[in-house]
C-alpha cells in the first residue's frame, strides 16, 4: 500500500511540474453514462448502473477526475443488492503529440485511480454481512470521439481490483473485474 501511495504522489508531483512549465489554460469537463462491471474470476458478481464524473485537464498531457457511480448488483445464488461509490482518477492524454488540436476528432486517454465502494446486499445473503465498504483500484483506457467543440462520445473499458466483498471467509483477498462505461462528455 505504501508503494502505491508513493507512486501516486510521484505522478501528482510530475503533473504539477509539467503544469509549471506550460502556460495552458485548464479545461474543465463533466461526463456521464452507463456503467457495468463483471467479475473475471467466475464469481458471478455483476453490476449495471450509471456513472458521473467531473474533472480538469491541467495541461495538454494530464489531469484529474472525480467519479460517482451507483449500480444494481447481482451475485451467485440469485442474491441482489445495490452499490455506490466515489473515486479519484489521474488522467493521461495518450495522443499528446498534437495535444488538443482543434481539428482532431479522436482522443485516447488512460486513467489510473482509487475509490471507495459501499455494497448493500440482500438480508438473505447474510444478516451480519449485508453492508460492506471497501477500497478499489482501477485502470482504464478511454476512446473519445469529438462531436463538436464541447461534446464528445466515449467508450471506456478497464480493470478494477476489489477485495472479495461477497466471500465472507476470504473477504480480504483481491479479485479483478472487467468494467466498461459508455457515455457523453461536456467541456465547460
Amino acid at each position: 500500500m505504501k508503494k502505491n501511495c508513493l507512486i501516486l504522489i510521484l505522478l501528482l508531483v510530475t503533473s504539477i511540474s509539467i503544469v509549471a512549465q506550460e502556460n495552458n489554460r485548464s479545461q474543465w469537463f463533466i461526463s456521464g453514462g452507463a456503467h457495468g462491471v463483471a467479475a473475471l474470476n467466475g464469481a458471478a458478481t455483476n453490476s449495471l448502473g450509471g456513472k458521473v464524473s467531473a474533472g480538469v485537464w491541467i495541461n495538454d498531457y494530464t489531469g484529474f477526475r472525480l467519479n460517482a457511480e451507483a449500480s444494481h448488483l447481482w451475485l451467485k445464488g440469485d442474491y441482489t443488492g445495490t452499490t455506490f461509490g466515489a473515486g479519484l482518477d489521474w488522467m493521461v492524454n495518450l495522443l499528446s503529440i498534437a495535444p488538443f488540436d482543434p481539428d482532431r476528432k479522436f482522443f485516447l486517454y488512460s486513467f489510473i485511480g482509487i475509490g471507495y465502494n459501499h455494497y448493500s446486499l440482500d438480508k438473505d445473503y447474510n444478516r451480519r454481512y449485508s453492508r460492506i465498504n471497501d477500497i478499489v483500484g482501477n485502470f482504464s483506457i478511454q476512446a473519445a470521439f469529438k462531436l463538436s467543440d464541447r461534446v464528445s462520445l466515449f467508450l471506456e473499458p478497464g480493470i478494477r481490483m476489489n477485495p472479495k466483498f461477497y466471500d465472507i471467509d476470504n473477504k480480504d483477498d483481491a479479485y479483478a473485474s472487467g468494467m466498461v462505461t459508455a457515455g457523453i462528455t461536456f467541456k465547460l
